[in-house]
């Protein structure tokens, strides 16, 4: 399953526990830390170097190797987005620093965007609504795939960018904790793959 790799991630984070209960169910979990946006300068040498990657996935990991002391590792299960996109500043810094076409962009921030949205909800209560807004969101993600591939990524690309994503969203234990609550809600669901369209672009 998908949570397997954040599991591990979990391990290798090693952050602070905390108990202290998220947020109230049906509301967003945490205010964005008040605070400058990240940014990544793109000079002519990041840009070669960027350039000279075969896969986006490439690019990403070497944006994460040079800038990887920009990643938001707050106590806000959220994160800063100060642009209220639903992306997190830092991760919006990474996936607009990479050198490719803009409707792959747009699509990367769609994952970006959609992995994001199970950090706003409450889902440690097993309850209908709880359930329910959970299957909501992990349906977009089929929409994520089906733009990805309407723009043209690579199914390898896909995926790896998929889990690069997860891995950056969900880089601490209180965001991994919020993940798989979420996660454990959709045990037993079944969903659709889509045809690769332009109008699951978002």
């Amino acid at each position: 399953m998908r949570y397997i790799a954040l599991a591990i991630l979990l391990i290798l984070v090693g952050c602070k526990e905390d108990s202290k209960p998220v947020a109230d169910q049906s509301s967003p979990i945490e205010t964005p830390v008040p605070g400058d946006s990240t940014r990544i300068e793109k000079t002519p040498a990041l840009t070669a170097e960027l350039q000279s990657k075969e896969t986006i996935d490439e690019q990403l990991g070497l944006l994460y190797e040079k800038y990887e002391h920009l990643i938001d590792r707050s106590d806000s299960v959220a994160g800063k987005d100060e642009n209220g996109d639903g992306i997190r500043d830092d991760i919006e810094a990474f996936l607009n620093a990479l050198e490719v076409k803009e409707l792959v962009r747009n699509a990367l921030k769609q994952d970006a965007r959609q992995a994001q949205k199970s950090l706003y909800y409450d889902f440690s209560q097993d309850t209908h609504a709880n359930r329910k807004k959970a299957f909501e969101i992990s349906e977009e993600y089929n929409k994520v795939l089906a733009c990805k591939k309407f723009v043209g990524i690579p199914v390898d690309d896909r995926i790896d960018t998929s889990e690069t994503i997860e891995s950056l969203t969900y880089n601490t234990k209180k965001r991994t904790r919020a993940y798989l609550e979420y996660n454990h809600l959709l045990d037993g669901s079944t969903s659709i793959m889509l045809e690769a369209k332009e109008e699951y672009c978002e």
